[in-house]
């Protein structure tokens, strides 16, 4: 009962915030791009639909965080709070309620990101840029024995891709160059890259004067990159990507087979898999600090403190994650160290819970 009872009002208060929160950055946003937005209605149905979706990033835990606070606000004011405790409930079974709701709400979020719409952000600056945003330039990166390069990158529907000016650079065991292959445009088809009307070059192991030294082909297709996906190209090329869990787990590993640096990749992955949940964890500790009676505290300084620590603690963990994927930070010590340090802090807080009266 008491599930029900407090569940109904965290969703009601985390409805609240959510829309209104959601409302304001898409407003921003319509302003923003308000002299590139599209004629066409459907176009900017589809635009509001994935700015909406990127913005989730933003406003779900903010909104999950900001309602835990306005829930007890508005119980203690209404003496509710004291009445469930009255009643026999603890303040962890009061809790709970929230706690599991936040879990799950992560949960979803997470599994959102599995998906195509972690691209969301990617596709609504499509239609403002005409696709022109999504073009990548100038990637290299490694493959076996192989360097490939590749002027421009053009990402397609169904996961396929188009690229133009590819130049893969084929090495020996000894880093010799023995092999070179070129081609104006490629494709992604059935998970490898098919290079249209390639042009082959091999250098003889031995050079003998006399003898011939290159030999020269052309190939109408040269299947290469099996596996390598125009998202796991970008995740591993790019300075500061943007990638699904699986498309990130794809990448790493291809990463670790090539013997690459995967501390993007993993920095991606902490940020999508483990950083949400610090939702739940600052739910707890916010607990900890809310009186039993509203006249064991002034409730405006609590909740305005309150505020200010769950932002800050939000802000801290976002610049660490976007640090991480940049590359600037070892994922390790700037996302799990962290993460670690506030779940041994939420422990002392939930242990001690029941124990706190004031």
């Amino acid at each position: 009962m008491v599930f029900r009872f407090v569940g109904f009002y965290y969703l009601k208060y985390f409805f609240i915030i959510f829309l209104g929160l959601e409302g304001f950055f898409l407003a921003i946003d319509t302003l923003k791009y308000v002299d590139e937005l599209p004629d066409s209605a459907n176009l900017l149905i589809l635009f509001l639909f994935y700015d909406g979706i990127f913005a989730l990033t933003y406003t779900l835990p903010i909104s999950l965080v900001l309602c835990s606070i306005m829930f007890y606000m508005a119980f203690l004011k209404s003496s509710q709070l004291t009445a469930l405790m009255a009643l026999g409930y603890s303040k962890r079974q009061i809790l709970a309620p929230l706690l599991v709701i936040s879990s799950l709400l992560t949960l979803g979020f997470i599994g959102l990101n599995t998906t195509s719409f972690a691209y969301a952000r990617e596709y609504a600056e499509a239609i403002i840029y005409q696709n022109a945003q999504n073009i990548r330039e100038n990637l290299l990166l490694k493959s076996d024995n192989q360097y490939i390069f590749l002027r421009k990158l053009y990402p397609l529907l169904n996961g396929e891709a188009r690229a133009e000016g590819i130049k893969i650079f084929v090495l020996n065991d000894e880093r010799k160059l023995i092999g070179y292959h070129e081609a104006k445009e490629a494709f992604f088809e059935n998970n490898e890259w098919i290079l249209k009307n390639a042009k082959s070059l091999d250098i003889a192991p031995n050079l003998m004067l006399g003898k011939k030294a290159l030999h020269t082909s052309l190939s109408d297709e040269l299947r290469i990159l099996k596996g390598f996906s125009s998202k796991v190209l970008e995740t591993i090329a790019q300075d500061k990507p943007t990638a699904s869990i699986i498309d990130a787990f794809a990448s790493l590993r291809i990463a670790q087979k090539q013997g690459v640096s995967s501390d993007k990749i993993r920095g991606i992955l902490y940020g999508l898999l483990i950083v949400p949940f610090f939702v739940p964890l600052c739910i707890a500790i916010i607990a900890y600090y809310i009186p039993s009676l509203h006249r064991y505290g002034n409730l405006t300084l609590i909740s305005f403190v309150c505020i200010i620590g769950a932002l800050a603690i939000w802000g801290v963990f976002f610049s660490l994650s976007q640090l991480s994927v940049a590359g600037l930070a070892y994922p390790e010590i700037g996302l799990l160290l962290p993460m670690g340090i506030l779940f041994l802090v939420f422990l002392w807080h939930i242990w001690h819970l029941n124990q706190k009266f004031s």
